[in-house]
């Protein structure tokens, strides 16, 4: 009987004599060639060919992705299965990315892992000795929307273009939850990683179901399986929740990425079945609120409210006051604003232009540049939840904000500075020099002289300007009353934050209402 042929190659001697030893005397399985390098690999298979190659992904000169690459190229459908030398994520994620059918980790190699490894590509790609042609399980992938139709799948269907009966279809969406690294190709990744799905829905279906899969745009991968002669309903559904799980797995292990999954109904036809995920398209887009790493039915999932509202002038003009005066409590009008947003439910349309304004705010007062920006914007538009949103515009005005202060604080002594930084955490609280002196371990005399030289104020000024700004940043929003605004501001009399207010804006709190 002839046996399955294999290439082997791995720069380490060892690796190699242990793969060879645990094959010498299998009847299905032979080593061919085996090879030092991938240079040397490379140039054998091009004069010659094999069944399936085993490939290690850290070696010199040539990697595993680099030899990948190029033997898809002589010969595109070689299945290629990748060994690594660490359980390392990027190693995996690597070779799956750029087409390794599946992969070993060397520390758990043994006889039994990797007849399992071979047996499973076999199964996959239905390699068949005698004939040496590798033949493709029964799911096809579609990537032309129009392709996705009735009538083009039944028409290739009839034709035994692909093997798919049209009953007892359950539809499944899927969506991977995008995080993007940084200097990444964004559509790129987005493709490498749909891809990979792809090729797992590939070998966990392997030729057990019939099934299409088509990839839309956006790179969400909707699935038909094909329950063909079968007849209970709790079965098909049971099936379709365990793969649905089962893939969830994967990906996260393989992947080091979470996904988003909707399982359907069982449809009796197809028309039904594609009209479903019309459906299950529209429920995805809810990850946008209700977040990702979730596996659910279309039974269960319901479709969320969405909002035009737009965010409160008042808070707009709040937040540049804060901002312009470098005001630590701009962070808490930020995340309030971030958080009307998610509460209020602003359609992703409403949604983005928002952020694209907050964006503009903290590029206008200096708290990220136009290249940061740029990229942040480009990221938001592929995000698919609204957490990504957020921790990228908090994300930036953290960092920029807190550079700003440390560059501020280093024109004062660390006394004056942890001071400053004590009245900017309690202003609301009773302040007084003596208990800065206490916390920062000095003398009230000395800390008075130091922030008096060093500020230009002293303490009692410096901490009414600051609880003053305050009070302006209150009054902005014009939804509090001015004796309100007093008592949030730290002063306890309002007569006294009256008469404080008008010596340092020179108009009263009214006054400064009205004009702004």
């Amino acid at each position: 009987m002839e046996k399955i042929r294999l290439a082997l190659v791995d720069d380490e001697l060892t690796s190699r004599n242990m793969i060879k030893k645990y094959l010498e005397k299998n009847k299905e399985y032979e080593v061919a060639a085996d090879f030092q390098s991938g240079k040397a690999a490379l140039e054998w298979l091009r004069k010659n060919s094999v069944d399936i190659l085993l490939c290690d992904m850290q070696m010199p000169e040539m990697d595993g992705v680099e030899l990948m690459r190029s033997v898809h190229i002589i010969d595109e459908f070689l299945p290629i299965i990748a060994i690594s030398g660490f359980d390392d994520f990027n190693y995996v994620r690597g070779s799956l990315i750029n087409g390794a059918a599946n992969y070993l980790l060397k520390h758990e190699l043994t006889q039994k892992n990797l007849l399992y490894v071979l047996d499973q590509v076999r199964e996959k790609y239905r390699i068949v000795p005698e004939g040496k042609e590798i033949r493709y399980q029964r799911g096809y992938c579609i990537y032309d929307k129009e392709a996705f139709q009735e009538a083009k799948i039944r028409e290739m269907a009839e034709r035994e273009l692909i093997r798919f009966h049209c009953h007892n279809v359950v539809p499944l969406a899927v969506s991977p939850d995008y995080k993007f690294p940084a200097g990444v190709s964004i559509a790129e990744y987005k493709q490498d990683i749909s891809k990979a799905v792809v090729d797992m829905l590939n070998q966990i279906l392997g030729t057990q179901y019939e099934y299409i899969i088509y990839v839309s745009k956006k790179q969400q991968l909707f699935l038909l399986v094909s329950f063909s002669g079968e007849t209970s309903t709790l079965f098909m559904l049971n099936t379709i929740t365990n793969l649905a799980n089962r893939l969830q797995r994967q990906i996260l292990r393989m992947l080091d990425i979470t996904v988003t999954v909707i399982c359907g109904n069982v449809n009796r036809d197809l028309k039904q079945a594609l009209e479903e995920t019309e459906i299950l398209e529209t429920l995805l887009g809810d990850k946008l609120y209700l977040g990702g790493n979730r596996v659910t039915s279309i039974v269960v999932a319901r479709h969320l409210e969405y909002s035009e509202e737009e965010v409160p002038k008042s808070l707009w003009s709040q937040l540049r006051f804060e901002l312009e005066n470098r005001m630590k409590s701009s962070m808490d009008t930020l995340a309030e604003i971030l958080d009307g947003m998610e509460k209020n439910r602003l359609v992703y349309g409403k949604m983005m232009q928002t952020c694209k304004e907050l964006a503009g705010l903290l590029r206008e007062y200096g708290f990220a540049g136009e290249e940061e920006i740029g990229h942040a914007l480009k990221c938001m538009k592929e995000y698919e939840e609204y957490e990504q949103f957020r921790i990228e515009i908090l994300g930036m005005y953290q960092k920029y904000f807190y550079q700003t202060l440390q560059g501020a604080a280093r024109r004062y002594s660390p006394q004056v500075e942890q001071a400053i930084a004590y009245i900017d955490r309690n202003y609301m609280d009773d302040i007084s020099l003596e208990k800065c002196a206490e916390i920062t371990g000095v003398s009230y005399t000395y800390l008075s002289r130091a922030f008096k030289k060093e500020t230009g104020m002293r303490f009692v000024e410096f901490l009414n300007h600051q609880r003053v700004n305050r009070a302006k940043s209150l009054l902005m929003r014009n939804d509090t009353a001015v004796k309100k605004v007093a008592e949030l501001s730290g002063f306890r009399n309002y007569n006294y934050f009256f008469k404080v207010f008008k010596e340092i804006e020179g108009v009263t709190p009214s006054e400064f209402l009205a004009k702004k």
